[in-house]
């Protein structure tokens, strides 16, 4: 053990080495003559065994602004005015502790350095084990760990986010549940207080769940000298689980991060208890495992090791499982029992998918869900005793699940394939969609050309359910789309790699959705998607195309005049009519789809030829501007939830508008800064799927995810034909 006092002296005569770092230079040498620590000392740390204090002195004329770097093994562990630093010495090691002057706010070679002898820990036997988190009575965590064995600990310490907060003589502790996160430590204390290393942390925070059990814990391959241990996965309730514990009658005997392991069984005939319980990220544990019990007869001198394919007295196996019912997601399963050896009794009966334990369950049949459609898996059981014994599994069953029900709707609907709300809304409402415009594609800002990837997922999904997938290829500059319809070499790069896509992927055809184009590309846009169109048919495939809304045809409009709604009706399967856009992000507050705009906008195509392919699209979400908008305060969307959220939130209730049948919102920010809010519900949408459908127009929708859900139950909605 360290003295509490040692001079330089005695530091230098061999319980510690001290030495100066030589100065460079006439002016150098000047400096360190009065910044150069001197009489360093070294004591042991009250109450922490692994640390201890460093001091040191200067000259009387070192300069006042003088400061001090103190390093451990090269490595920096603090900077300080003072003339003291506490320092951590790592169990087994002796680092080399350096204290250099920082001189005009530079580091400067004016230096000593001292070697500390590794410490004694006097009855601290090393760094405590097992910490771990469980839920205690409301509103507490209770957090436990195994003794230190063999140690003289006369108790712990606790540190709470890294500060000691409290002793304690057992092996446990409650603390207080809070909304914040709080890491603890525990290290064990010697009969003179002084601290061990710490352990490891845990972190408690009021609403963190445990994970589940381990499910299915049963015993194989029990010999003289070894027994094998096997368990179902847990789940982590919040971050991932980071291993399992193995109890041996209560205390831990090893940890392990997979489903499996192979432990030596204790001497002498004897029975022992096994549990397993799971640990997450944040070092919560789960509720143990249904007991494993292990008779052994270990002799003094055993033979070799010889395995049995099961172990004696284990229960039979269970016949194959039969599928009595299979669904899209769904699955029923029944077998023949298992003989059970005079002696015990039958727990249950692990159910295998591809040889992974997924449950355990007390009869022979199972019920199991939340498959994937059309999915292959291998079934098959094992069945389990009241001691633990696993018995060999039956021959595995092969079961193709059943495709998903098909869609009923002909809806067409834009997705965003780069959030999972959009992504989510699809699967919940998939019926009533027949044609789904995923973003997967963009125009590069600089050369132009087409970027963006496929989701396979997305893909996968709609064709499994017979929904038709075109794939949006969307560009909403105005010169890159220029330069895509004239330019020779980038039209022709757009239109081959959007037919290599098509062909590689498996889509139904394109979305083209080339916005804000010049009136003056106005023939060249119908070439294009003239062009397009003849090479997507001429492979089976369709062209949809999405356009600015208009209820004539004017010149020279800057979003409009575009589109010739006649002209590309005859090469475009469907031309998808974005019939909203009165008011957006830059403009004053106001509706973007005024039902009598919606109207007339639906009369004019409905007036056209080849109305059939008109889809009359309807925005799906609300627009929120401060003050009075416009470019210096541009309007955030919100969808249907948000708003709701909001008036919550400031406790004031939405106002209906009959003449543009539209909702509105007015609230005050927590800045004091007053807010309009134009959105849609499933009312308002219905009245313009109404529109559509009265006129013999298709109904679409601008995207999925930000909507009231009501609408997906609208009776207007259209069906499949």
């Amino acid at each position: 053990m360290i003295p509490r006092s040692l001079t330089a002296a005695a530091l230098a005569a061999g319980a510690l080495l001290l030495s100066a770092a030589a100065p460079g230079g006439a002016q150098a040498a000047t400096v360190c003559s009065t910044a150069t620590p001197t009489h360093v000392q070294l004591t042991a740390s009250k109450g922490a065994a692994d640390r201890v204090i460093v001091s040191w002195r200067v000259a009387r004329r070192a300069p006042a602004t003088l400061a001090f770097r103190v390093t451990r093994d090269g490595a920096v562990v603090g900077q300080t005015r003072g003339r003291r630093m506490s320092v951590a010495v790592p169990p087994g090691r002796a680092p080399k502790i350096t204290i250099t002057a920082i001189v005009g706010g530079r580091v400067s070679r004016c230096a000593a350095a001292v070697t500390a002898r590794p410490q004694s820990t006097a009855g601290v036997s090393g760094a405590v084990a097992v910490l771990a988190v469980r839920p205690a009575r409301r509103g507490r965590a209770l957090l436990s760990w195994d003794p230190l064995a063999g140690s003289a600990a006369a108790g712990y310490r606790i540190l709470r986010n890294g500060r000691v907060a409290q002793r304690v003589t057992r092996p446990s502790l409650e603390v207080r549940l809070t909304r914040r996160p709080v890491s603890y430590q525990v290290a064990a204390l010697d009969r003179t207080g002084r601290r061990g290393p710490r352990s490891g942390a845990v972190t408690v925070q009021a609403g963190h769940r445990r994970p589940a059990k381990p499910i299915g814990a049963g015993a194989s391959d029990i010999t003289d000298t070894s027994v094998t241990l096997s368990w179902g996965r847990s789940r982590a309730a919040a971050g991932r689980i980071a291993g399992y514990r193995i109890l041996r009658d209560g205390r831990t005997v090893k940890g392990v991060r997979g489903t499996r392991v192979t432990l030596p069984t204790a001497a002498g005939p004897r029975a022992v208890s096994y549990r397993i319980v799971a640990l997450d990220t944040a070092g919560w544990v789960s509720a143990g495992s249904d007991p494993i019990t292990v008779t052994t007869a270990r002799l003094a001198a055993p033979p070799a090791k010889a395995v049995a394919p099961a172990a004696p007295g284990a229960p039979g196996a269970p016949g194959a499982p039969g599928a009595d019912a299979v669904a899209d997601t769904t699955l029923s399963l029944s077998w023949s029992p298992a003989a059970v050896p005079a002696g015990s009794a039958l727990r249950g009966y692990r159910l295998m998918r591809d040889g992974v334990i997924v449950s355990q369950v007390a009869d022979p049949r199972a019920a199991v869900s939340n498959l994937a459609p059309k999915s292959a898996h291998g079934w098959s059981v094992a069945a389990v005793d009241t001691r633990g014994a696993v018995s060999d599994p039956s021959p595995a069953t092969r079961v193709v699940q059943a495709d998903p029900p098909p869609a009923t709707g002909a809806s067409h609907a834009f997705l965003l394939a780069s959030t999972d709300s959009s992504f989510a809304a699809f699967r919940a409402n998939y019926r009533r969609i027949g044609t789904v415009y995923p973003t997967f594609y963009d125009c590069n800002p600089v050369s132009g050309a087409v970027e963006g990837s496929d989701n396979p997922d997305i893909v996968t999904f709609a064709h499994d359910r017979k929904i038709q997938v075109l794939a949006r290829f969307n560009c909403q500059d105005t010169a890159i789309n220029h330069r895509i319809l004239t330019e020779p070499a980038l039209r022709e790069s757009w239109l081959s790699t959007m037919m290599d896509l098509v062909a590689q992927h498996g889509y139904d055809g394109i979305n083209l959705d080339f916005e804000a184009v010049a009136a003056t590309d106005r023939d060249a846009l119908t070439r294009f998607a003239a062009e397009l169109s003849s090479r997507l048919h001429a492979d089976g495939k369709l062209l949809s195309q999405a356009v600015s809304a208009k209820d004539e045809d004017i010149p020279n409009h800057p979003r409009s005049t575009a589109f010739d709604y006649a002209a590309l009706s005859q090469y475009d399967d469907y031309v998808f009519v974005m019939a909203w856009g009165q008011h957006w992000a830059t403009s004053a507050p106001g509706p973007m789809d005024d039902i009598n705009w919606v109207r007339s906008i639906a009369d004019y195509a409905a007036s056209l030829p080849n109305h059939q392919k008109f889809v009359i699209g309807t925005m799906l979400y609300g627009m929120d501007w401060a003050g009075d908008g416009g470019a210096d305060q541009p309007g955030e969307g919100r969808h249907y939830g948000e708003v709701q959220g909001l008036s919550a939130r400031y406790g004031v209730a939405p106002t209906f508008d009959p003449a543009v049948d539209a909702w509105t919102l007015h609230y005050t920010d927590d800045a004091g800064l007053a807010h309009t809010v134009w959105y849609p519900d499933a009312t308002t949408i219905g009245d313009r799927i109404a529109i559509a459908r009265d006129r013999g127009l298709g109904v679409g929708f601008w995207r999925m995810g930000q909507e009231d859900d009501r609408v997906w139950n609208d009776p207007r909605l259209p069906a499949a034909g």
